[in-house]
């Protein structure tokens, strides 16, 4: 929260200064103790600015958070009182008079005060420094901030992050231990077997967080009573650091004596013996008194005759092991030592490689005394289990390497390679192994260099040999004969030969004497890799060849076949229980979580692609839950396309080398038994070999900067184009996705309603326990009211679903008034506390320039669309987005539009690929966010809102003001609020007279789009009451007619006018006056006629896009009164003058426009009245005119408006409405202008223009004309920068539209074509179109419309139908898309709308 309120200080104190610093520029009339004050005043805020950008880490407590909003709320007094008057009326002689008056009590100024202007503006500008000087006295306060507390950076390393491989080998301990038949405590786990040869047993002792629980666990190990019996020589000994060896042996000792008492027989036969207890005693002081070297042989002789079992506590690291060790020797009697240890390195390594892990004793969630113990054979049975070990389900070849001398290894193994085959010898029956052989690897002439041909020969004669002809074939035994007859007449047999026959049958080979990798890289090839449970058995002297050969993560044993033979053996580890285990846990999983709707999402992402893929999307939008059940369907997929998974959360602060041992634990998830990764020195090249050796699919979940995939990338080696793997990359940012791929990303987005209505109903039902066949039918008022809140859950189904729990728990949605608080307080929705977490770090980590951007969003009603550029203009009007040397201030502002669609909290509908997003001219603010920043915004007193019944309240006040459609209107309500320091006035719904009040003196904005009730008097009065407005919209205010004809001498500081959709045909002679408005946006929308409305059941075509009736409440829009109604008969009815301009969508513009110099955007000007050529003369003057919208061109005035166009090289946007039989108006604009960007032509064209072709630049392109011909096309084929074409024809040429041309329309990536009962067909030749994205087909009575060439458009990702069309035209665009070569299927959206006559 801090951060929020000092981003919001920033930015308002540096507006404050920008503006105390113009004011200092401009007025050249100053005194220069003005002057002086002014710059006193602007170094202040200077160091304000600074104390916040220090702040920005430290502001932790209450007093630093009030100190920073008094800095903002200083920062934003000082800059209202100096626009209204430094910036207001700056060449009336009194304007300090007035600038004093806002600073100074009013009774010092009465009526007769002599006082002279100029004086007063010294005194006033004094009392404005020393109000900021007093601020900046508090400077000793600045500084509390450095001992508020800790940095966040601290906090976040005190917290630390779990190590990677102790979670795992948590988890695999506490597995392990809910097996049947595993050991549940030490005692029964230490070997007691008398009379076999034991090797000393190893154990280790090691608590998951601490040594919490270990000393209760010796205790109880070393008075069991059978431990007693079978280790006479027992011991638990305390390591002193440093290590001591004389004390060390005198402690082990002196307990030998003491617990070895118990071996001796019952207390009668003890005293027998020692005749007393106090002998016993003084036998042990003897001993205890011996020299050093006569107690280290009394020890070595206890230690060497007898069994022992030592406990050895707080063991800190293996250099204190290996002095130990020498004092403890091995005589294979069964020993035991074991160890305990903080250290699980320590652990592992005491143990050795051979180990398995188990949990003892669980003391919390976190915390586990585990133990790491050996398993060590005695017989080489073990070894022909492993290599008779088979798994129904997933059975790859498996690799065997046996590490030692070969000694008797050939006669053990006997039993499995003999060619006897009977009921005596079960596994070759069970198992199967037709071919088997026993090669022993020869070297060439050179004693250096693999003999393939012996190894041939020698292979083939074993396979003959040891062939089993009961459960064999007589031909593939004569095969095999053939084939040894063919070797001893010296023939060459190659490597795929020798293949094809092993791959006839299920084989185990064993290889003695592989001395290097290359021996065992010669051999491998002509052993095939096979999925029937085929065993390879390598012998090796070398541990690090049969490792090689194995490959890691592997298991190990160790097998005694004497006294004085053993053997190491490494094996892959569970690598059929591992895929056994994953797919029970996929089916169990994607049993237990059903989707609600995403099939789009699951579509796109469950595709067979390889490579990287991110997905991303806003937290609790769902993306996890998604790439889970693609994942899960993948596991299970018997296509078996890859054959390693893992799924890797990144941790924060992120760490490469936990990242990798997180990885490699769910990789190998099935196969810890042995706690084999322990023996991995390396993970990161662990996991880069892995994949680059198996087909894996992984899923990165959590990606938080670029920097974290520039290190996995780097450290796994990952490739953008990998051939086999999948890497699915899951993160928050849109920024983040696209830096991994710029071109497979998939944008998961929030719930439409619908779905959003399903899941909330399931997930109550389900609390219910109420099946969906048993659903009661809500009725349409509840189904409304139940939507309208989902509204506010954003679509995200993380909210969606605590919301249902909580509704299912018995509580009503008006349990859920105060929405966000519920969410943030109540214990009910503890599941959020995550998001919630996420969503502070998220606002608080945005740039400080957008936050007030971001709060500013909360004015608008939930689910309410809001046109962009009322949006960037708003902004700068609030001073938000201010000019600077780099940029614009409207650049700046679609920058910041466009960073909060990156940021979703601005959602774009209908489209699933940015490129075209962020072209969108209207958006929603996504509700979750909403509420939130709403909830925020009040509680820094930013915004507040009028809404359903409120009561009178003395404290409201803020500086931005919402009137919503649910107010109930209450005038008493509205008068006690504070509007002093109100910039802003936004109303929704209807309008009352007394939303005005004389109180609002600094009002910048007042924005009435699509409000109802508003009446010229009231316009009247708004301009009378509101003369700082830089903001005015009456858009959609039908009943307004004109401006008031001091509407130009008030409105000095307006910068953008929007009077577009009213009943205005004329702007006053005054509005000239208004130097400093940059946008006029006024006129209507028109159709063709009446018979050619290409969408008149849709929402508004492209030429209206802009104006796109945003209103919550559903009315007729301007331009349908204008189709359907006689304007001048409407407006007559008002007694209001009607002018001829008032039938062709444009206004007519006074005499004097050219002298408004200021002017960026003007549209749309009638050009067909009395006057219209001389205003296209005028406009000549607009030098800084970047967007023109223009009516009622035909021949008598196109040589003009022709004229216009030719000598503003510098416009960007363009529009043209001609009238009917006017062709050919356009042709002489020579030369276009070489930076327009977007044209937008409507009427009767005849054909285009053929300058249409010299708009390098041109990136958008909207027509809505009488007849498109294939002439047209080809004109618009090779613009080389068009990237949105929009074609809403009234009638085709042939009945179809046909693109043509490979490598044409190059950079088009949104086409949009209107369809009508005209048009036949659209067809897509080769090679058109190869970026295209999207392909937008709105419809209007349309009964049957052919595609064709869709396949052509190699990047296609979505298609969206809209509007009104028969079932068989989807079922084409279905069927079209399915048989799309992109591996990717393009998306099919609808979006059918009932149409007259429908």
């Amino acid at each position: 929260m801090a951060d929020l309120v000092l981003g919001l200080a920033k930015s308002t104190v540096e507006g404050t200064l920008s503006v105390a610093k113009s004011a200092i520029e401009e007025e050249e009339k100053l005194k220069k103790s003005m002057q002086r004050d002014l710059m006193l005043i602007s170094d202040e805020f200077e160091m304000m600015h600074s104390f916040l950008n220090v702040a920005k880490e430290r502001a932790t407590d209450e007093m630093v958070r009030t100190l920073v909003r008094q800095v903002r709320n200083t920062a934003l007094d000082v800059e209202d009182c100096i626009e209204s008057v430094v910036l207001v009326d700056v060449h009336e002689s009194r304007w300090w008079h007035r600038f004093a008056r806002l600073l100074l009590p009013c009774s010092l100024f009465l009526a007769d005060a002599p006082a002279a202007a100029l004086d007063e503006a010294v005194a006033a500008a004094e009392l404005l420094k020393c109000r900021v000087e007093a601020m900046g006295q508090r400077n000793e306060r600045y500084w509390h901030i450095r001992d508020t507390g800790p940095k966040p950076t601290e906090n976040l390393h005190q917290q630390g992050v779990a190590d990677a491989a102790a979670a795992g080998i948590l988890k695999e301990a506490r597995d392990a231990k809910k097996k049947v038949g595993n050991p549940r405590d030490l005692a029964k786990l230490i070997k007691k077997e008398d009379g076999q040869i034991l090797p000393l047993q190893m154990m280790s002792l090691w608590g998951a967080v601490g040594d919490l629980g270990v000393a209760s666990i010796i205790k109880k190990t070393l008075e069991d009573p059978e431990i007693s019996t079978t280790f006479r020589c027992r011991a638990w000994v305390k390591l002193m650091h440093p290590f001591n060896p004389q004390e060390f042996v005198r402690s082990m000792i002196a307990q030998f004596y003491t617990n070895g008492s118990s071996q001796r027989g019952s207390t009668e036969e003890l005293l027998k013996q020692t005749e007393s207890t106090a002998e016993l005693l003084k036998q042990t002081d003897a001993v205890m008194a011996m020299e050093s070297t006569q107690l280290i042989e009394e020890f070595l002789k206890h230690v060497s005759d007898h069994k022992y079992l030592i406990f050895l506590e707080d063991m800190s690291s293996t250099v204190d092991w290996e002095a130990v060790r020498l004092y403890l020797p091995d005589k294979k009697n069964g020993s035991c030592i074991v160890v305990h240890t903080q250290q699980l390195e320590v652990a592992s390594l005491i143990v050795g490689q051979s180990h398995q892990v188990l949990e003892l004793e669980q003391f919390s969630t976190e915390h586990s005394v585990c133990v790491f113990y050996n398993e060590k054979r005695n017989s080489a049975t073990d070894l022909i289990k492993l290599i008779n070990t088979k798994d129904e389900v997933y059975t790859p070849l498996q690799v065997i390497a046996v590490c030692g001398k070969v000694g008797n290894l050939k006669e053990a193994t006997a039993s499995i390679i003999d060619r006897t085959c009977d009921d005596s010898n079960p596994e070759i029956c069970t198992n199967h192994f037709r071919y088997r052989a026993w090669v022993k690897l020869t070297r060439a002439d050179d004693h250096k260099s693999f003999d393939s041909v012996k190894f041939i020969d020698s292979l083939l004669d074993q396979l003959c040999t040891n062939y089993c002809p009961r459960h064999g074939s007589a031909e593939d035994f004569l095969k095999l004969k053939g084939l040894k007859m063919l070797t001893e007449a010296e023939v060459k047999l190659n490597e795929e030969f020798v293949k094809q026959v092993m791959r006839d049958q299920r084989y185990l080979v064993f290889l003695e004497d592989v001395s290097s990798k290359d021996d065992w890289d010669a051999v491998r090839k002509y052993l095939p890799e096979k999925t029937d449970g085929s065993r390879i058995v390598v012998h090796t002297e070398d541990p690090k060849v049969g490792s090689s050969c194995v490959e890691q993560p592997h298991g190990e044993l160790e097998l005694l076949f004497s006294a004085d033979h053993s053997a190491r053996v490494f094996f892959n580890e569970g690598k059929d229980k591992e895929m056994t285990m994953k797919r029970e846990d996929a089916r169990k999983w994607l049993e237990e979580n059903k989707l609600v709707g995403r099939w789009a999402d699951i579509e796109y992402i469950g595709t067979d692609y390889t490579g990287v893929q991110p997905v991303f999307g806003i937290a609790g939008v769902g993306k996890s839950y998604i790439v889970r059940h693609v994942y899960s369907k993948k596991v299970i997929d018997e296509k078996k396309q890859f054959v390693k998974f893992g799924w890797v959360e990144v941790s924060s602060p992120f760490n490469m080398r936990d990242f990798s041992w997180s990885l490699l634990l769910d990789l190998h998830s099935g196969c810890l038994q042995h706690g084999s990764l322990l023996r991995i020195r390396d993970p990161i090249q662990e996991c880069r070999e892995l994949l680059e050796k198996h087909a894996c699919l992984i899923v990165i979940d959590g990606l938080q900067s670029k920097e974290e995939w520039d290190s996995i990338k780097d450290g796994l080696a990952i490739k953008h184009d990998h051939n086999k793997s999948r890497i699915i990359v899951i993160a928050n940012e849109e920024s983040i996705a696209t830096y991994c791929s710029a071109t497979n990303w998939w944008n998961v987005e929030g719930l439409e309603i619908e779905q959003a209505f399903d899941l909330f109903i399931k997930t109550v039902e389900a609390k219910w326990n109420r099946p969906a066949e048993g659903r009661r039918e809500l009725s349409p008022d509840d189904t409304e009211r139940i939507k309208s809140f989902l509204h506010k859950c954003g679509g995200l189904p993380k909210v969606i679903v605590a919301v249902g729990d909580f509704i299912g728990d018995g509580r009503g949605l008006s349990n859920l008034d105060n929405f966000m608080q519920q969410l943030e307080t109540n214990q009910a929705f503890g599941s959020l506390r995550n998001l919630f977490a996420w969503v502070n770090s998220y606002f608080n980590t945005c740039p400080d320039s957008l936050k007030p951007c971001i709060f500013y969003l909360s004015i608008f009603p939930v689910n309410h669309k809001i046109r962009r550029r009322r949006l960037v203009r708003r902004w700068m009007a609030e001073g938000y987005s201010a000019a600077t040397k780099e940029s614009t201030a409207e650049e700046k502002g679609e920058k910041s539009f466009v960073d909060l669609c990156e940021l979703s909290m601005i959602q774009l509908p209908g489209s699933t690929s940015l490129s075209y997003s962020m072209r969108m001219p209207s958006c929603k603010v996504n509700g979750f966010f909403r509420e939130y920043i709403k909830s925020q915004s009040m509680e820094e007193n930013l915004v507040f809102a009028l809404e359903g019944h409120c009561s009178v309240n003395l404290q409201r006040t803020g500086r931005h003001l919402t009137i919503e459609n649910t107010w109930d209107r209450d005038i008493s309500v509205y008068e006690s609020i504070d509007f002093s320091r109100l910039r802003s006035l936004t109303v929704f719904g209807k309008w009352e007279s007394f939303f005005i009040s004389d109180k609002m003196r600094i009002v910048r904005v007042l924005d009435l789009e699509d409000a109802s009730s508003v009446t010229d008097a009231d316009l009247e009065q708004m301009v009378k009451l509101l003369p700082r407005l830089k903001f005015l919209s009456l858009r959609g205010c039908k009943e307004i007619t004109r401006l008031p004809d001091s509407f130009g001498r008030r409105m000095r500081q307006l910068r953008t006018l929007d009077i577009r959709h009213t009943c205005i045909v004329k702007l006053p002679p005054s509005i000239t006056k208004l130097k400093k408005l940059q946008h006029i946006r006024a006129g209507t929308t028109v159709q063709l006629d009446n018979t050619s409305t290409v969408g008149s059941p849709l929402p508004p075509p492209p030429s209206a896009a802009e104006g796109s009736v945003s209103s919550a409440s559903s009315r007729p829009r301007a331009s349908t009164l204008v189709c359907r109604i006689r304007l001048p008969e409407f407006c007559a009815g008002r007694g209001q003058r009607i002018f001829s301009g008032s039938c062709n969508g444009g206004v007519e513009a006074p005499r004097g426009i050219g002298e408004m110099m200021a002017l960026h955007n003007i549209s749309v000007i009638d050009v067909s009245v009395a006057s219209g050529r001389a205003i296209l003369e005028e406009l000549k003057n607009l030098t800084q005119l970047r967007k023109l919208g223009v009516s009622g061109i035909k021949l008598d005035n196109h040589k003009e408006l022709c004229s216009v166009i030719s000598g503003h090289p510098h416009l960007k946007s363009l529009s043209m409405w001609l009238d009917k039989n006017q062709a050919g108006c356009l042709d002489g604009i020579s030369p276009p202008p070489e930076e327009l960007q977007s044209l937008k032509l409507y009427g009767y064209l005849g054909k285009l223009p053929e300058w249409i072709k010299q708009l390098s630049n041109l990136t958008k392109l909207k027509l809505q004309m009488d007849k498109i011909t294939q002439f047209d096309v080809n004109i618009l084929k090779f613009l080389p920068s068009l990237e949105t074409l929009c074609l809403y024809p009234k009638d085709f040429e042939y009945g179809e539209l046909r693109f043509r041309g490979r490598g044409c329309f190059c950079r088009l990536l949104v086409l949009e074509v209107g369809c009508n009962s005209r048009l036949e067909s659209v067809i897509f030749e080769s090679g058109v179109m190869p970026w295209l994205e999207v392909l937008k087909i709105p419809c209007y009575h349309v009964s049957s419309l052919e595609f064709s060439g869709l396949n052509e458009l190699g990047d296609l990702r979505e298609v969206s139908l809209s509007g009104s069309f028969d079932d068989q035209v989807k079922q084409h665009l279905q069927s079209k898309l399915k048989q799309h070569p992109k591996e990717v299927k393009p998306v099919l959206k609808v979006n059918k709308v009932r149409s007259n006559g429908h």
